[in-house]
């Protein structure tokens, strides 16, 4: 009867190690990125992929390709995911901190003119985008917009697509008066797809039937808005678990994901 008793108190004792000390999953590895919106819907899918429910946790929170970047060099994610290059301003910044940033290219992507289904219009150039964005051109002349006043659709100052656009684009010019200001790539398509008159800009990766995309001619045209979107990283702080998705990034199932969202995924070949 004591031989019993003992060995239901050693499996008792033994069960409390086992729950307090041991025996239990390994702490979640969690990762925080920030940034672009345009690569956010992308990067949820990768990270739902790429995680395991016991020991990884990716977070993805779409502030803006700028503020991303600017989380990064404050030590608030893990990374930044920019669909542009890092501006000076912030190189500077995280310079100043002893950060040196380092970009990781993840694929290609373009931007694209959009105008509502009812605009007649088919062809812009760079200079004719450049006149309308800034308001030298301010009206729709033709016969089926009834010289109607254009309605210009940006992205808010922290977007990446918004500073390439002011970059490639607005070339130093300011923005037209009256224009108004999104969040995100959906945004602009809702606010173009709703207003016949109006005219703004997305990544290729989100054009649907709601909207037109205007074909941009000229000896640039092919290349003019073309772009790399990355993932920046401070090497300092460069976890195992950042290396590991970096590292799956490059493999044939997150290519092939990359590819199904609408962009080009960085080979070697490219």
């Amino acid at each position: 009867m004591k031989s019993g008793f003992t060995k239901m108190i050693v499996l008792l004792v033994a069960a409390c190690c086992i729950q307090l000390f041991g025996c239990t999953s390994p702490p979640m590895e969690q990762m925080v990125i920030k940034g672009s919106t345009t690569m956010a819907p992308m990067l949820e899918r990768l990270a739902a992929e790429y995680q395991t429910p016991d020991q990884k946790q990716i977070f993805i929170e779409a502030t803006g390709s700028l503020t991303g970047i600017a989380a990064l060099i404050q030590n608030e994610c893990d990374m930044a995911a920019s669909s542009v290059s890092a501006p000076t301003t912030l190189v500077q910044e995280a310079e100043k901190k002893g950060i040196t940033l380092k970009a990781f290219p993840v694929c290609r992507d373009r931007i694209v003119p959009i105008v509502n289904t009812a605009n007649p219009l088919h062809q812009l150039s760079i200079t004719d985008l450049r006149h309308i964005f800034s308001g030298k051109i301010s009206s729709w002349k033709s016969d089926d917009m009834a010289d109607a006043n254009i309605q210009i659709v940006l992205r808010q100052t922290a977007s990446g697509t918004c500073r390439m656009w002011e970059q490639r684009i607005l070339n130093g010019a300011s923005p037209a008066p009256g224009h108004i200001q999104v969040f995100s790539n959906s945004g602009v398509l809702a606010a173009v797809a709703e207003n016949r008159y109006a005219i703004g800009y997305v990544s290729h990766a989100y054009l649907n039937h709601e909207v037109k995309p205007v074909e941009i001619t000229g000896h640039d045209s092919e290349t003019a808005l073309e772009r790399t979107l990355f993932l920046y990283v401070n090497p300092d702080r460069m976890s195992k678990a950042v290396k590991s998705f970096l590292t799956y990034l490059h493999s044939g199932p997150a290519r092939k994901m990359i590819r199904d969202s609408g962009f080009v995924p960085i080979t070697h070949d490219n």
